[in-house]
């Protein structure tokens, strides 16, 4: 929650949220100099963060800041003009909430009741595994699919090796091994449930690029409703070689990785495959936390090469 010095208070949703001096933000904030888009509040796999998206800086507990900077229950963030209070509270699942998906381990069954959804041996750990380390694996349901996310040690799905921080799709009827241990995807009885974009193969139907001048906002039309992503210079940079590429290519269609480095390391021709990746990597993750299912639509081609974001027939694409 953000709290205004009125009291007033403000939920920090699932695509975060914008504090700056246009009238479409959030909490708008009056002074001049305040950004058009000063700083977004977001909540991250691993905490809450405050985003520039303003060249101008911003205070937290009146220190100055122009980075993005993890925060705490009761910090303050102070832009001109305006001081508003961070209030962090951890929630738990409801136990009877409806599970996309379950997990079977040693004849047990738990439902996969939220995203991310977190196993490890930490006190505050989604499923506790005795004598494991705290976040071990974290498991992420965007558009119905569910993705698992190696964050340290050494794993494997269907027997083949997870790289720690790839998001992998897994499906009911995979078995996913960890430590000695071995959870089976299973698919929950009834009509599963749907996430705020839409259906399993949804694809955008409509893209919108706002410009920022730390990255970019944009904004994903799927299914009928929006999901917004904030995405920072580099991986702003990757979306707009996709999305507007150059004369001869078209968006939604594998552009060149020549094309891309161009874009995104003009200065840096000699770019690996691997950095492409791990860029695209990160690109993936913000899409996973925005309720998209950003493997999935954000695709590199058969044997690398290429890189497409995958667009429903007849989408459109505008910039600003």
């Amino acid at each position: 929650m953000v709290v205004v010095p009125d009291g007033t208070s403000r939920r920090v949703g699932a695509n975060g949220l914008v504090i700056g001096r246009q009238q479409d933000c959030d909490i708008v904030a009056l002074d001049p100099s305040v950004s058009r888009r000063h700083v977004l509040v977001r909540v991250a796999t691993d905490g809450v963060e405050v985003v520039p998206l303003g060249r101008a800086p911003f205070a937290i507990n009146g220190k100055s800041v122009d980075k993005p900077q993890p925060i705490n229950d009761g910090d303050q963030l102070a832009v001109p003009g305006l001081v508003v209070t961070l209030v962090i509270e951890l929630a738990r699942p409801d136990p009877r909430a409806n599970s996309s998906y379950l997990l079977e381990r040693n004849g047990s069954v738990f439902g996969v009741v939220h995203t991310p959804f977190v196993i490890g041996g930490g006190a505050t750990d989604d499923l506790v595994v005795g004598k494991w380390p705290p976040q071990v694996l974290r498991l992420h349901v965007a558009q119905d699919e569910l993705f698992v996310e190696l964050a340290a040690g050494a794993a494997t799905r269907n027997g083949e090796p997870l790289a720690i921080g790839e998001l992998i799709a897994v499906l009911p009827g995979d078995a996913i091994g960890c430590r000695g241990e071995v959870f089976h995807v299973r698919a929950p009885v009834g009509p599963p449930a749907t996430t705020a974009v839409g259906g399993s193969h949804g694809l955008p139907s409509h893209v919108e690029i706002e410009m920022l001048p730390r990255g970019g906002r944009v904004q994903l039309r799927v299914g009928g409703q929006d999901a917004i992503v904030y995405l920072a210079d580099r991986r702003l940079d990757l979306m707009m070689a996709l999305l507007d590429p150059p004369e001869g290519y078209v968006a939604g269609e594998f552009i060149p990785d020549d094309v891309v480095r161009a874009k995104v390391w003009a200065k840096h021709a000699a770019v690996t495959r691997q950095e492409i990746n791990t860029l695209i990597s990160r690109c993936r993750r913000d899409l996973v936390e925005a309720g998209l299912a950003g493997p999935r639509l954000l695709e590199r081609a058969p044997g690398g090469g290429g890189t497409r974001l995958q667009l429903a027939p007849g989408a459109t694409v505008v910039v600003r």
